[in-house]
């Protein structure tokens, strides 16, 4: 759906740093930016670099040089990235202000998908070299430490996309698309949200294929890393080996899942289009979408 198109993974972003490398930069929409728990936008931005480098010491254990080379790494990037890539997504965001003067339809919500998700590739090209960089100084104890720490966030992501029960896992699942919802589009009427509330529960449920698709891209992250620790190859061979794994990260490799996920996906935007029938929802998102755009342009004249 429109309000969380990132999918079940664009909600808690700390635990979920390292499952798509330096993915805090791609801050498209409000949710990439709501995870750094500031009240600002801008604020949010500013702090990124200190806040990476932070989690990166925190999952991999960084050694003096490491973190130096990590911390000129992830300065000159969030540089590139106000400057190169921020006007972009302000631009994105204007297009779709544009279209909320009447109703949307599932169509187009997924077209917006699409073209936001795609800024992941100049963003995987710009950090390759930086990530080789890095992990041609891993040590093998480091990668060990960075696979229990998926462990224990994939643990903590579990407990709370899958209570124990089938009623609490569908109410959970209710109440994350309200939070969403709410976000972009204020307050709702009672009875909007018991109809929200019903179609909520009738989702199809896709946590466990989104869970999967998160480990899918874990072992993918630790079979790159582990084989360059393993193999210490050149420069070139390590980038040409990491750009190759950030290309595909997003890619699904499991057709069920695949599968599963597009129809899950198509229920919630079809979901959406629903919500932005209403005038004063498309108002209240055209103002959301606006005050975004007007801080990445702001930013990027910094």
């Amino acid at each position: 759906m429109f309000f969380s198109y990132l999918g079940e993974e664009s909600g808690v972003f700390p635990e979920k740093l390292i499952t798509r490398p330096w993915r805090a930069l791609l801050a498209l929409v409000a949710v990439c930016l709501l995870a750094t728990a500031c009240s600002s936008t801008k604020l949010g931005y500013d702090a990124m670099p200190m806040w990476l480098g932070w989690q990166l010491d925190r999952y991999l254990a960084l050694d003096a040089a490491q973190r130096e080379m990590a911390s000129a790494s992830i300065d000159a990037v969030h540089r590139w990235h106000r400057q190169t890539q921020l006007p972009a997504y302000s631009a994105f965001l204007g297009a779709v202000q544009s279209r909320l003067d009447g109703p949307i339809g599932p169509e187009e919500i997924g077209r917006w998908r699409d073209e936001a998700l795609a800024a992941w590739a100049p963003l995987a090209e710009r950090i390759t070299p930086d990530v080789a960089a890095l992990a041609l100084t891993l040590r093998p104890a480091q990668l060990e430490r960075l696979a229990r720490r998926f462990e224990e966030s994939n643990r903590d992501e579990r407990r709370k996309l899958l209570p124990e029960t089938p009623e609490r896992r569908e109410a959970a699942r209710v109440e994350r698309v309200l939070e969403r919802v709410r976000f972009f589009v204020g307050d709702l009427p009672s009875q909007q949200e018991r109809e929200i509330r019903a179609a909520a529960a009738a989702l199809p449920p896709s946590e466990n294929d989104w869970l999967a698709e998160r480990e899918a891209r874990q072992k993918a992250v630790l079979g790159v890393l582990g084989r360059i620790v393993r193999e210490r190859p050149s420069q070139d061979v390590a980038h040409r080996w990491v750009r190759e794994t950030l290309a595909g990260l997003w890619l699904s490799t499991d057709p069920q899942r695949r599968e599963a996920i597009a129809r899950s996906t198509a229920a919630g935007d079809a979901l959406s289009a629903t919500i932005l029938a209403r005038p004063e929802q498309r108002r209240q998102l055209h103002q959301r979408l606006r005050d975004f755009a007007d801080d990445f342009s702001v930013l990027a004249a910094r």
